[in-house]
Order: structure tokens, then C-alpha cells, then sequence
């Protein structure tokens, strides 16, 4: 989710032109393809390095399954957070736009149109779509060996990098009233401290997946 504020009507908005939301439609399916394209490339690398894994049992592709595990779980964790958030700001009809150029977001959020209970549901969905994508890989599969123990400890590692980011903007947006001036708050030290969390939270994981 990227911040936008302007006032301006999202796609389905009042108003808009049908070339202007023709356009719009091409750029989410662009985007929609290069995010599935992004998490099938990055499991897929993992896949290969866990297929040799499981047939040589050799150390070296051991080892590579469990590096490459890092960034398939943290890609598919990251993305599934991001379309939550989108599907977080549709079911209360936030308006947003959609990005010009392919990135992470998967869509502008609107603050300048949208209310703080908007902004609290698309907040919440992207919670609710970390959660939904460890369960996915923890249902999909069997922790018997260390690189996929470590698909799903990067997921928790993802979702905690995430969540340490935005949970502190949740809790001050609801005394505050401003989610823009709470998200401007977010700095370098927030960042590097998130991901510090993250990934103490996800060696914890693997190390209680794995033993």
C-alpha cells in the first residue's frame, strides 16, 4: 500500500472517463501478473533447490534450499500482505488509484478521500494477509526438512517486519485521528529496528520448526 493524497476519485470513482478506466484496469492486470509472477519465480527457485535436496540428501543442496527458502517465503509473505491491504480497502469502498508503474503496492491508497475507518480496515487486511500466507505454506508443507521449515519462518519473519511497522501506526491513528501524520512518523530507525524484529522472529521459528 503507497500513500496517496490526493482527493481524487479511485477507479471505480464518479466521473472518471471509460479511457481513463480502461487504462487503469491494464495497469492492475500488469501488476496483478508481475506480483504472481514474482512469487512463482521466487518458490520455484526454491523448489528446484529443494527437489535436489530431496534427491542427492547432499549438504550443499541443503544448504542451498535453506538460503534460497529466505526470499520465497519472504516474496510470497510480503505480496499476500500487500493484497490483503487491497482487499481490506474494497470491502469498505476506499477509494485509491492504481500505480503508474509496476512496484511492491498494489495500490494508492486515497487519504484525502478515505476516512480513518477505511484506512483501519485496509491497515487490518494486510495483517490478515500475512496470517493467511503462513497458513497457506504451513498447510502446503511437511516441516521435515530445514529449507522447508525455513519457507514458513521467513513468512513469520515477514509478517513480523511488517507488523512492527504498522501495528505502532494502528494503535496512534486511533487516538490521533490522522493516519497520514502517523505514517509520516515511520523513519529510518523504525525500519531497520522491524527488520531486526523480523528476523529474530523468524530464526526463533525455524529453530522451533526444525528441533
Amino acid at each position: 500500500m503507497d500513500q496517496d493524497e490526493s482527493s481524487s476519485a479511485g477507479p471505480e470513482g464518479p466521473g472518471e472517463s471509460s479511457a481513463a478506466a480502461g487504462d487503469a484496469s491494464d495497469r492492475r492486470v500488469k501488476l496483478v501478473l508481475a506480483h504472481v509472477f514474482a512469487a512463482v519465480a521466487a518458490l520455484s527457485l526454491w523448489a528446484a533447490a529443494d527437489a535436489w535436496q530431496a534427491a542427492t540428501r547432499l549438504m550443499a543442496a541443503s544448504l542451498l534450499s535453506v538460503f534460497a527458502a529466505i526470499p520465497a517465503g519472504f516474496v510470497f509473505a510480503t505480496l499476500v500482505h500487500e493484497w490483503g491491504h487491497f482487499a481490506g480497502a474494497r470491502v469498505v469502498g476506499a477509494r485509491y488509484t492504481v500505480p503508474e508503474k509496476i512496484g511492491l503496492f498494489a495500490f494508492n491508497f486515497d487519504f484525502g478521500a478515505n476516512s480513518v475507518r477505511q484506512f483501519l480496515s485496509m491497515s487490518w487486511g494486510g495483517q490478515i494477509g500475512g496470517a493467511v500466507s503462513i497458513g497457506l505454506l504451513w498447510a502446503a508443507l511437511p516441516l521435515d526438512t530445514a529449507g522447508r521449515c525455513m519457507v514458513v519462518a521467513s513468512a513469520i519473519g515477514a509478517f513480523f517486519f511488517a507488523g512492527m511497522i504498522e501495528w505502532p501506526v494502528l494503535a496512534r491513528t486511533r487516538v490521533s485521528g490522522n493516519p497520514l501524520a502517523e505514517l509520516s512518523r515511520i523513519d529510518r530507525a523504525t525500519i531497520y529496528g522491524s527488520a531486526r524484529t523480523g528476523l529474530v522472529a523468524a530464526v526463533l521459528s525455524w529453530l522451533v520448526l526444525r528441533f
